[in-house]
């Protein structure tokens, strides 16, 4: 009968901690593209990612912007280009600017901004492999200039 020696096992597990850290950034999750729907006094942020991202969200102010934290991710090359970042201006009533940009903090972070058009509320969850941010202004958004004219096509275009 073989004695297993605790000396072995112990040098075993710490190996394998020691080289489960470059593997696990090596598998960073990639956000690969941030997307915006508009409906009216109601803006969708969906930003996509590869895999289930998990996240941390706060609200800073003046301006009003929903801030979300993506440890252990990246940006895909699409987003990042040359700057790290990237800017999306939507200008819906919701919600004026995006802004993406990769964090160097020792580590893998995505910082997502999202900056409120005028005042409102704001709904974040995970969808998926997806972070879905719903932007609500508190006051609604107008009605379209020909519509309000009373332009007749106008009403069919909106349908």
């Amino acid at each position: 009968m073989r004695k297993s020696h605790p000396t072995v096992w112990i040098v075993t597990v710490m190996m394998v901690v020691a080289l489960g850290g470059p593997v696990r950034a090596k598998g960073a999750d990639e956000i690969r593209a941030v997307e915006v729907d508009d409906r009216g006094d109601t803006t969708r942020v969906r930003v996509k990612g590869a895999r289930g991202l998990t996240f941390t969200v706060y609200k800073l102010e003046r301006p009003s912007r929903v801030v979300l934290d993506v440890p252990r991710a990246r940006l895909a090359e699409v987003l990042s280009g040359h700057e790290g970042a990237t800017v999306l201006m939507p200008n819906t009533w919701a919600v004026s600017t995006i802004a993406a940009q990769q964090v160097d903090d020792g580590g893998h972070l995505v910082r997502v901004i999202v900056t409120l058009a005028r005042p409102g509320r704001y709904d974040v969850k995970a969808e998926g492999n997806d972070i879905v941010v719903v932007v609500t202004a508190r006051d609604a958004a107008p009605a379209p200039a020909a519509v309000a004219a009373g332009d007749p096509g106008a009403v069919a275009k909106l349908r």
